[in-house]
């Protein structure tokens, strides 16, 4: 039996040899966190420590619980039960919410936005698609930090960017009551239902109780405050739980993620063994040593590589986005070139719209790519409504050049000369629309008398351009849609102040936040690691953006 543990390290048996009470694994990125999870439960499960089918290991979304699953499977321990936290909360409640309530669970929506929109429309507040969308992120913090209408109508900072707390409170409230109306709940209701069947119902805990027995939760630093509360009405007055994580790689507050709970786990489980794992066994040490100078400040441990030494890691500046993105498409078909896959290779970025440069300087190249978590530029709901509205101008109404005429016609759909303040969605729908604005300025550099029907034909053949789509290609993605990933050769672009940190992280915990984003950029890395950042948005334009605090020579 202890032949599970053989192909562990030291520091990865140790934390699985550990099968009895509360036990907190802090592990750096690419040290093997799952590797030693699933040999834990497998090597608990061997010893008849642990029962397959009372044993309940939790992860975070379902391309997670795939993999534990897949490693259990390869170690022999079939039965244990992998679940994310919504499923294992939704499969108890459809079976304990009739015994309690007498009738059948409402159905759980997809989506809040029909809701969110007519709630706001109920309550008098004008609001957009993209509104709709920061509205909805806003209710689902609320609820994963456990706080009611009431409660948020307490709160003194405004967190949606032209709405006061009170609107969205009534919002938040209206939506509530739209839910009940239409016999629904969301997701965030399915773990806060589950919850309160439990509290209130102590045959239910019990019941639960007698089911699982040992726990095991995964990315524990992105628990929120209802997970957490959750797994403890779970345990009961058992102590079985094993939680891994790392603290430097929360970075999902906006959505009520928080480290407390993993940063303060003896607080909350007294008698818990802490366990360190620090080899990493992705990245060379000059990645490793670039990536601990950055985390130190929020990370629990300091990697050491146990690879050879690599290539060092880059940090250039450019003049401008374009130039950036020309670079970067230029050293990723060096790197094909000398025999790299294309799907070896990853651009990551703070924000989706932040890749129109880079998709049309790989097309240029001929390089094929596919985007992560996102459309692609031009498939983009703002960016078609765009190209629609330019594309229906009035010829007697434009303006003296073309630059002009698109941001007159851009203005109507809410393009501004300064970038929003806050509110994700916003700021993600002002980017794309000052990234047609930033092309018409170019185009309009290369041609001084065009129009814009000539410019309307140019952006429709650089969409044709870049929509072929390929299986073996370079990746593009956010920073957030990239965690728990690794490639060979890793490109972070926008290293500058407004883009990392983001230009609406105001106070000390959100630029934290953001140090952290960096952190888990550039562990993403095995091999080689570049970062850039651009001076100016537009070429010819003023250079005004200064390089990252967080670039370790700022």
């Amino acid at each position: 039996m202890a032949d599970i543990l053989s192909s562990l390290d030291e520091q990865q048996r140790l934390a699985a040899q550990c099968l009895v009470g509360s036990v907190a694994i802090h592990a750096g990125a690419g040290s093997g966190k799952t590797r030693t999870i699933t040999h834990r439960i497998a090597y608990g499960v061997a010893e008849g420590r642990f029962q397959p089918n009372r044993t309940l290991a939790v992860t975070f979304t379902n391309r997670a619980a795939g993999e534990l699953r897949s490693r259990l499977a390869q170690l022999d321990a079939h039965g244990v039960q992998v679940r994310t936290f919504h499923s294992a909360a939704l499969r108890q409640l459809r079976h304990f919410y009739p015994q309690v309530f007498g009738k059948n669970l409402p159905s759980v929506i997809s989506s809040k936005a029909h809701l969110v929109s007519q709630a706001a429309a109920s309550c008098k507040v004008s609001i957009d698609r993209e509104m709709v969308r920061d509205l909805s992120s806003e209710i689902e913090w609320a609820k994963s930090n456990i706080v009611s209408p009431d409660m948020y109508r307490a709160l003194t900072d405004n967190r949606v960017s032209s709405l006061t707390v009170i609107e969205v409170a009534h919002v938040y409230e209206a939506y509530m009551q739209l839910l009940d109306q239409n016999n629904s709940i969301d997701f965030e209701d399915v773990l806060l239902l589950t919850l309160a069947v439990m509290k209130n119902n102590p045959d239910v805990a019990a019941q639960v109780h007698q089911q699982y027995h040992h726990f095991t939760v995964d990315e524990f630093q992105d628990v929120s405050p209802v997970q957490f509360e959750l797994l403890t009405a779970w345990l009961g007055t058992r102590q079985d739980v094993c939680v891994v994580g790392d603290v430097a790689q929360t970075i999902y507050s906006f959505a009520g993620a928080t480290s407390e709970y993993l940063q303060n786990f003896p607080r909350y489980f007294p008698q818990a063994q802490v366990f360190e794992i620090t080899q990493s066994y992705r990245s060379t040490p000059e990645i490793v040593t670039f990536a601990n100078r950055i985390g130190a400040q929020e990370s629990k441990i300091t990697l050491k590589s146990v690879r050879k030494s690599g290539s060092k890691v880059e940090i250039a500046s450019f003049s401008d986005d374009e130039s950036e993105a020309k670079k970067v498409a230029s050293s990723i078909l060096k790197l094909i070139e000398s025999g790299s896959r294309a799907e070896e290779v990853a651009v990551l970025f703070r924000m989706n719209s932040q890749s129109e440069p880079l998709e049309s300087a790989l097309s240029d190249l001929g390089i094929p790519f596919t985007l992560r978590g996102t459309e692609r530029f031009f498939e983009r709901s703002e960016v078609r409504n765009a190209i629609l509205n330019l594309r229906a101008t009035n010829s007697e109404l434009v303006a003296s050049t073309l630059s002009a005429t698109v941001r007159q016609v851009l203005s109507g759909i809410g393009w501004q000369a300064t970038m929003p303040l806050s509110g994700r969605a916003e700021i993600e729908k002002w980017e794309s629309l000052e990234s047609i604005v930033r092309l018409s300025t170019d185009f309009e550099r290369e041609h001084s008398t065009a129009t814009v029907v000539e410019f309307v034909g140019h952006l429709d053949a650089r969409a044709q351009l870049e929509h072929a789509p390929a299986a073996q290609a370079v990746t593009l993605t956010s920073i957030h849609s990239a965690k728990g990933l690794e490639w060979a050769h890793v490109f972070l672009i926008g290293c500058s102040e407004g883009l990392l940190p983001i230009s609406y992280a105001k106070n000390i915990s959100a630029v934290a936040e953001e140090r952290r984003l960096m952190y888990v950029a550039v562990t993403r890395a095995q091999d080689s690691l570049s970062l850039s950042w651009a001076k100016a948005r537009n070429q010819g334009t003023s250079a005004f953006r200064k390089p990252s605090q967080f670039l370790p020579d700022h």
